[in-house]
């Protein structure tokens, strides 16, 4: 997300990163408009100014260790976006309110790893912060992919699960095709070299086309064909659609379970 703020050109900012393990972070040196600090404390050392908007970036189970320390980085504009699964916004509010007297807009969003090459989808709720707010949270997501608005936080748990989550249900795709297509005989580089270029070649056509993903597929499946013959498999009634079902009904338990 950073490397995503940094390339936009538009966007008028300076950036202090609270960050305890630094080994990944060497290449933020070369931008002098990024402040780097072990801690919340060493960040209070510095004098940096009150922050516009502070960034949540941490795993749930951390959240309430991290939000502590933020005292000295606030002022009465201040305002909270968390990118963690499962908190909520009344959550983080209880936590915050003693710092910020109640009044400070808080945001959740939940971004995907696809950011990280610009095209991620991120799911925006702002609640109530105000516009101006709304908008600066709205242009640091966009600068890393898609930003969509909802204005029912209730479908955070069910976004985690789908958009949140979903590239790793991608990547397991590719992996078992690679796995699958070793098993019929091809080596291994090749087996691999095709089920990623073609994992990745059907999202962009995805992309690219007006059609919906299910008109697509009919369009490669000739009656009686070899697609025709491995989608009587995958659309068996104990085929993809269930397990994938559950896999994202799970996935929104454990958000749900983590915001509780």
């Amino acid at each position: 997300m950073l490397e995503g703020w940094i390339a936009d050109t538009e966007l008028d900012a300076h950036f202090s990163i609270i960050e305890p393990f630094q080994d990944h972070l060497g290449w933020t040196t070369k931008h002098a408009h990024i402040a780097l600090f072990e801690s919340c404390a060493a960040a209070e050392s510095a004098s940096i100014p009150p922050a516009t908007i502070i960034v949540l970036a941490v795993k749930p189970q951390m959240m309430d260790a991290a939000i502590g320390h933020f005292a000295p980085m606030i002022d009465g504009d201040t305002a909270f976006l968390s990118i963690a699964a499962g908190i909520t916004t009344a959550w983080l509010a209880s936590r915050l309110d003693a710092l910020t007297g109640g009044t400070a807009p808080i945001l959740r969003a939940m971004p995907n790893t696809p950011a990280a090459i610009g095209h991620g989808i991120t799911v925006l709720y702002s609640g109530k912060a105000a516009d101006t707010k709304r908008d600066l949270a709205a242009q640091l997501l966009a600068a890393v992919g898609q930003v969509v608005m909802i204005d029912d936080e209730s479908l955070m748990d069910a976004v985690t699960a789908v958009s949140g989550s979903g590239p790793a249900y991608v990547f397991l795709l590719a992996e078992v095709m690679t796995k699958a297509a070793i098993e019929a005989g091809l080596p291994a580089d090749l087996a691999a070299e095709l089920a990623e270029a073609t994992v990745a070649g059907a999202g962009a056509l995805i992309a690219a086309s007006d059609d919906d993903p299910s008109i697509l597929r009919a369009n490669v499946t000739s009656k009686g064909g070899t697609t025709a013959a491995a989608l009587d498999v995958l659309m068996a009634d104990d085929g993809m659609a269930p397990l994938l079902a559950r896999a994202i009904a799970a996935a929104k338990a454990r958000s749900i379970a983590l915001g509780s």
